[in-house]
């Protein structure tokens, strides 16, 4: 599937036939699936089904009624996500149950989307940050309360996205999907076509220069890095980020890129042979190319969950509550989570994927598995961005 240019950024998506049901759609490569279906829905749906019970496609009756919630009376929603992170139906089913038509656009780092809010006042209802910049969010005060009274299936989330230290009760955030950061590898390409460490990227065969490439982002290059040192994934000593530049500018003549949004295709056409990337997105590497394998490095790795959240002065917060509502379905759960290869936050959601996905261990790890979960604000934030930049220079 062919993809448009980062300068696409605005989706306004027109019906086409869907892609294979097994076709898989990453975090991070440009999403050209999902459309706007024009208003054939009505306009009543309010709410979507509790606790999984009820369809997640089927229209209510029509109404002409304005939706509550909203600063703006109009049915229209705009969302800001990753790249290629939702699955081909679920835009064109809400719009049909609704009669909300949604504008989408999309990003490709955490860095690009605090930036975007942070520069002012935007017009999107629903952005999607990765759970450890939470903090700074509210911190800056750039994100506001969920109507909860309208997202009544926020009791199918599984209790370890509810009790979480970013935030305790949903009331800013409402979970999409989560993951591990690993690499991709291709298997023809590496000693053994097996890779179990962080080394294999920070200390690479010779035969591998201008095949490796590193994320574009602050947190995930950062916090590997640190591991991949002996140092806590957390760290913000200024001993540590010397020794975390040091080791990244020295692989910088080796690397073919640092890249967030093209290494899927470069995994896939055997361009890059070593790939630190999230796991979804290397699984649709894998779904084009065989060889490609994903692993969580036995030093130990990053977990995200990516969240999603209404700006402050949002126009259609009521609409964005309505969509999440109906993310949180089990079968559209279990749609998207099929789709894109992370894991869902539903756990009445897994039932319905498919056996390989469920008992995957890249998919979901084990207890055993070594994972941390960094969380940035103030200080460190300031302090690990001035590495990343002294790392680019």
């Amino acid at each position: 599937m062919a993809r448009a240019g980062k300068e696409d950024r605005e989706l306004n998506l027109l019906v086409r036939p869907p892609d294979p049901p097994d076709r898989r759609i990453g975090r991070r490569g440009f999403l050209q699936v999902a459309g706007l279906l024009a208003a054939a829905g009505a306009a009543g749906y309010a709410g979507g089904t509790v606790a999984g019970r009820g369809q997640d496609d089927q229209p209510s009756a029509a109404s002409a009624q304005p939706l509550p919630g909203n600063r703006r009376n109009e049915r229209l929603l705009n969302i800001y996500n990753w790249n290629d992170y939702i699955d081909d139906r679920t835009i064109p089913l809400f719009q049909a149950l609704t009669n909300i038509r949604i504008n989408y656009d999309v990003f490709s780092s955490n860095e690009d989307l605090l930036a975007k809010l942070r520069a002012g006042p935007t017009t999107y209802d629903i952005i999607v940050p990765t759970s450890w910049f939470v903090p700074t969010y509210l911190n800056l005060d750039l994100i506001e309360p969920l109507h909860q009274e309208l997202i009544p299936n926020l009791t199918n989330i599984d209790r370890e996205f509810v009790e979480t230290d970013y935030d305790p009760g949903n009331r800013y955030t409402v979970p999409w999907q989560w993951g591990t950061t690993g690499i991709g590898f291709n298997r023809t390409r590496v000693p053994g076509g097996k890779v179990d460490s962080w080394a294999a990227l920070f200390e690479p065969p010779s035969n591998a220069g201008g095949h490796i490439s590193l994320l574009r982002e602050v947190t995930d290059l950062i916090g590997c890095a640190l591991i991949y040192l002996g140092k806590s994934a957390n760290s913000s000593g200024d001993a540590d980020l010397a020794e975390v530049v040091k080791l990244v500018r020295s692989l910088k003549p080796k690397l073919k890129k640092f890249t967030t949004d093209t290494y899927i295709d470069e995994l896939a056409a055997g361009e890059t042979w070593l790939a630190q990337g999230w796991s979804g997105d290397v699984f649709q590497a894998q779904d084009q190319n065989p060889d490609v394998a994903y692993v969580i490095p036995r030093e130990g790795s990053l977990r995200f969950v990516d969240v999603m959240c209404i700006p402050k002065g949002a126009p259609h917060p009521g609409n964005a509550a309505r969509f999440m509502n109906y993310t949180l379905h089990p079968k559209v759960q279990a749609r998207i989570s099929k789709y894109v290869s992370y894991g869902t936050p539903v756990s009445l959601a897994k039932p319905l994927l498919p056996s390989d996905q469920t008992t995957d261990p890249t998919i979901y790890p084990p207890a055993s598995t070594k994972l941390s979960i960094v969380t940035l604000t103030g200080q460190k934030l300031q302090k690990w961005k001035a590495a990343y930049d002294q790392i680019l220079a």
